[in-house]
């Protein structure tokens, strides 16, 4: 577990083109989609390892398969373009200070975004990497489905209660992103990714996002973002969810975190998820009969510029 991503040839590129085309979503992608981006970008940067190379020395980062940082991408790309965001690059000079700051918190065994100079394998390039990366603990071997970039969007534990990972992988200023990992850490540099060009923004980002969502990507922690070019307050915003029988679902409101990125609530779905599954990260959704059923969302009260407005959306699990 994480500590703190032929005619059926022709019908696949056409629908492949839409999404690219509408990487900025204005609507809800359709369930056949939804299905090619996820084959497209998800299921084909899957691993069960990663392997890194040239350690000649104990502290020597080594470099990871080229494969790898396309699958990084790919993987970033899939959260990106179904929450309605433009895509990211990598750039390849971030990614040393990634490395470095992988491998300080494998031999280290420790999540820090301030080591200090006492610490194995400390480097300028390590300290810098840690400040301004996203970084992991996982077992890819045993959590290879959330070990990979996936468990950033999850944001399992109550210390990561404003989902922080997840706020940067899908930043709507985020342009940019260096990559580094060993087979027990990963580090995401987003910090020196970030563009203030103007760029057009959705409306709202949520995740789960609007729309059909794979059940394996649905997890206990909800959240709703305003992009960070507005003045946003959630002090009065309520959270209602219903299943498809419109039955109202519980939810608990988590502490906001103002100020960082995007602005945005976070709520546990607790007619969802039991506390169990919240604590463990376990997801028994499909088990529990919500497979291609809909959740509304209901977010209300929510004053934007000064004007109060209200938002609705559905989240549909599905099964790839």
């Amino acid at each position: 577990m994480r500590n703190i991503h032929c005619l059926l040839f022709t019908i696949i590129l056409i629908v492949l083109s839409t999404i690219n085309l509408n990487a900025q979503q204005r609507k809800t992608l359709t369930k056949t989609e939804l299905t090619v981006l996820y084959n497209k970008l998800y299921k084909s940067s899957e691993i069960d390892s990663i392997v890194w190379k040239d350690q000649k020395q104990i502290c020597a980062c080594g470099q990871l398969e080229s494969e790898m940082y396309k699958k990084a991408e790919d993987r970033i790309n899939f959260f990106r373009i179904a929450s309605g965001l433009k895509e990211v690059k990598l750039n390849p000079k971030f990614n040393k200070d990634a490395q470095n700051a992988a491998l300080l918190v494998k031999v280290n065994n420790q999540l820090t975004h301030y080591p200090n100079t006492e610490m194995k394998c400390y480097s300028k390039s390590a300290a810098n990497g840690c400040l301004k990366s996203c970084l992991g603990l996982s077992d890819f071997k045993y959590y290879h489905e959330t070990s990979f970039i996936t468990g950033f969007i999850e944001d399992i534990g109550e210390e990561n209660y404003f989902v922080g990972h997840r706020k940067w992988l899908l930043y709507t200023k985020l342009a940019e992103f260096g990559y580094g990992a060993t087979d027990k850490s990963e580090a995401i540099l987003t910090v020196d990714g970030v563009s203030y060009d103007a760029i057009d923004v959705p409306e709202f980002i949520a995740y789960p996002w609007n729309g059909y969502v794979p059940v394996n990507l649905i997890f206990p922690k909800w959240s709703f973002s305003i992009p960070d070019n507005k003045i946003v307050d959630f002090s009065q915003t309520t959270i209602s969810m219903f299943d498809s029988k419109g039955k109202e679902l519980k939810t608990e409101k988590l502490k906001e975190y103002k100020n960082f990125l995007d602005h945005t609530i976070v709520w546990t779905a607790k007619d969802l998820f039991s506390d169990d599954d919240i604590t463990y990260g376990i997801n028994n959704l499909e088990e529990n009969g919500f497979i291609d059923k809909k959740i509304k969302v209901v977010i209300r009260n929510v004053k934007i510029d000064g004007s109060f407005k209200q938002y609705e959306y559905f989240v549909e699990p599905i099964k790839i």
